[in-house]
């Protein structure tokens, strides 16, 4: 039926398309008459880098939160927790990454149990995307998906609608291209534990000092077939420093131009005290 309602004559119109310019000004419009204003882009920072080294994958995160213009935390845990040797770092709204994961956590633990099999990291990855594609990026969460299952260590990137990646190393949030151009620069198949640690902990600290929205520590997971190593405030990036002088003055440094004394007149008030009679 919908097929028989296009015109097959009619020819889209070549490039970009403002047909629905006057519409958005006048939904606009009636919406402030009303005393209320059209939704904004939430503004969000942080700063989420993984790289797969020789024995399994580092994942790296900054720890600030923040509420537009306001630091709301300064050390907050963005990689977050989905099976034994699989984690995942949030970036984008911080509560939509947080119940995302713990969401997906409980639903691979079930699918853990239902089929007796240890979870795969691809497994993780298409239930996560297909969730999120399910909510048409209404929810505002993008993910690095990192493990090590029995085919090895693999990262994955979900996008809020769905879309994924699959790299050696990836990095996302509003940081992202300070941290990519670390990883662009300096990274080399199989590194070596603590090569790769630095190298993460290094793109981090490019998203803190380059991005407003990134800041305070940095922290580190890293997952191999032992096991996982989480390195919270692996490192204070940016520490404030002390100040080395004073900047205080001797009295009379400054000479004084003139100087004047008001009086002030202060007016005699007459107070009564009245007593009430409470028998």
């Amino acid at each position: 039926e919908m097929l028989h309602s296009l015109n097959p004559s009619s020819l889209p119109n070549r490039g970009f398309s403002f047909e629905n310019s006057r519409r958005n000004a006048v939904l606009e419009s009636d919406l402030s008459e009303m005393g209320y204003k059209s939704p904004k882009a939430v503004k969000t920072g942080t700063t989420i880098a993984a790289i797969v080294f020789k024995d399994g994958v580092i994942l790296g995160a900054d720890t600030r939160a923040t509420d537009d213009m306001v630091v709301a935390q300064k050390n907050c845990m963005k990689i977050h927790y989905i099976a034994p040797k699989i984690y995942c770092c949030g970036a984008g709204v911080a509560a939509d990454a947080e119940i995302t994961t713990q969401i997906l956590s409980s639903n691979v633990e079930l699918h853990t149990l239902n089929t007796g099999r240890p979870p795969l990291i691809a497994m993780v990855t298409r239930q996560l995307k297909q969730m999120l594609f399910r909510y048409q990026g209404h929810v505002g969460a993008s993910l690095i998906v990192g493990g090590v299952d029995v085919t090895g260590a693999h990262l994955y990137s979900v996008y809020p609608h769905g879309s994924y990646d699959k790299l050696p190393f990836l990095t996302m949030g509003s940081g992202a291209a300070a941290a990519a151009s670390v990883f662009e620069d300096r990274f080399k198949p199989n590194m070596e534990l603590e090569e790769g640690k630095q190298l993460v902990r290094d793109a981090i600290a490019a998203g803190i000092f380059c991005d407003l929205g990134s800041g305070s520590n940095v922290d580190l997971c890293v997952i191999t077939e032992a096991g996982v190593e989480m390195l919270r405030s692996f490192d204070q990036v940016g520490v404030k420093g002390e100040k080395g002088g004073q900047y205080r003055y001797k009295p009379g440094t400054t000479g004084v131009l003139s100087h004047t004394v008001t009086p002030l007149t202060l007016e005699v008030v007459d107070q009564s005290v009245q007593m009430m009679d409470t028998e």
